[in-house]
């Protein structure tokens, strides 16, 4: 492993716990963004090589969730940013769009984002919305202060959601308000999702995570309209109902959409059918023509 470190960033408990654990090669640097925002950098190149940034994050404030996603009911929907970028490089994901650098960047002043959620109330908190934050768990246990936060503060709804299989990793007994989701594709929809774990590992990872007591859900999110689509999403379905018992987990649908200049961007990262599929843009936003259609589909075979 290489790490990226930012002066400042030395200092912190965190940095010590990965420079203890894993004993990397270090770059010290001055600031994150002279590694992160550089231009002309090879994205895929670097999602292949073990570097992570650790940087430390000034004047943290919460973003206001996007209009793609459910805000469960909350009127008051922020998410964090402990992590930017994933250890995954999925082609149809927004993250490819959004950073030009394909190192994720840690920062390691956990404490001051858990203030800074404990200032809002009766809120929905995504945690991985940005990243996929259980996929780090095997570097530091990043979930731990979030599950206490939650447990100490009934009118806040954290979610963390998943591809990983990393939920032997989390503590046990967690409160109901800590919302664990699992992101769920067919096999043959894994071929989009490069480096992350496939389907029965997930769904392995999911079960031992209602053993240790979450609140799981799963998210079929989001749907690609592949060659034969109907009868991969049919099998799918099929195969989680003897896995599962999905009557007592809430499903989550959502079709591939996407701001149209992410999309822009991701196509110069992947030349995949998911990013160049003849996308219907429309008030700025890519979606497909019978969105609709599709998501009404996958809710019949549920």
């Amino acid at each position: 492993m290489l790490c990226y470190i930012e002066k400042k960033a030395l200092k912190y408990p965190l940095t010590n716990y990965i420079i203890g654990k894993f004993k990397p090669k270090i770059i010290e640097i001055s600031h994150y963004k002279d590694v992160f925002n550089r231009t002309h950098q090879n994205f895929n190149f670097q999602k292949s090589q073990n570097r992570i940034i650790l940087a430390v994050k000034e004047n943290i404030s919460f973003y206001k969730g996007s209009k793609f996603c459910n805000n469960r009911g909350y009127d008051n929907f922020y998410y964090s940013t402990q992590i930017l970028g994933c250890i995954y490089n999925c082609q149809y994901c927004y993250i490819g769009g959004m950073y030009p650098c394909g190192y994720p960047v840690i920062f390691v002043n956990e404490d001051d984002f858990i203030n800074e959620a404990e200032k809002l109330k009766n809120a929905y908190i995504p945690i991985s919305y940005e990243t996929d934050l259980l996929a780090f768990e095997g570097i530091y246990p990043f979930h731990k202060k979030w599950i206490e936060l939650a447990r100490k503060r009934e009118d806040l709804l954290i979610e963390s959601r998943t591809k990983s299989a990393n939920a032997k990793r989390l503590p046990d007994n967690p409160p109901k308000n800590f919302l664990l989701g699992f992101s769920l594709s067919p096999k043959e929809i894994n071929r989009f999702e490069l480096k992350a774990p496939p389907l029965e590992k997930r769904v392995e990872s999911l079960k031992i995570a209602i053993q240790k007591g979450y609140n799981v859900e799963i998210a079929i999110d989001p749907v690609i309209k592949t060659d034969n689509y109907k009868t991969i999403y049919k099998n799918f379905i099929k195969y989680l109902k003897n896995e599962i018992d999905l009557s007592k987990i809430n499903i989550e649908i959502g079709a591939f959409r996407m701001n149209k200049d992410f999309l822009k961007r991701l196509r110069k990262i992947h030349l995949s059918e998911v990013t160049w599929y003849p996308y219907k843009i429309e008030k700025g936003e890519a979606r497909y023509e019978d969105e609709k259609k599709i998501i009404e589909y996958i809710k019949g075979l549920l």
